[in-house]
């Protein structure tokens, strides 16, 4: 008998990627991870970023690991993400998400798990 569990291990595939964000430091980067954390496909993010991190005066560099689910290619789903995160469909700001400048994934650290 197939198992549900079983199921939706085939139509559903979990991956992990690392990342790095530059954000800008007048936004919390608490409230930031929140709104990436609500958008399609990402189930969990974490900030990985160590203390001794050098910081800018206005800018926050971040490294992050990110979950997500994919049922295609998660290269593709990698590129549809930073699209979220960094592109705007909204009038009153030009970020979708507001203080992330820029996101580059590592795609030496993909995996699925």
């Amino acid at each position: 008998m197939i198992e549900l569990k079983n199921i939706l291990k085939e139509v559903l595939n979990t991956y992990i990627v690392q990342a790095y964000m530059l954000t800008d430091s007048n936004y919390n980067i608490t409230e930031i991870l929140d709104q990436i954390r609500a958008i399609r496909k990402v189930t969990i993010i974490r900030n990985i970023t160590p203390p001794e991190y050098a910081q800018k005066a206005n800018m926050e560099y971040t490294l992050v690991t990110i979950k997500f689910i994919s049922r295609g290619n998660p290269k593709q789903d990698l590129i549809q993400l930073k699209q979220d995160i960094l592109t705007s469909d909204r009038a009153k700001t030009d970020l979708r998400v507001p203080g992330v400048k820029t996101l580059k994934f590592k795609p030496e650290t993909l995996q699925r798990i």
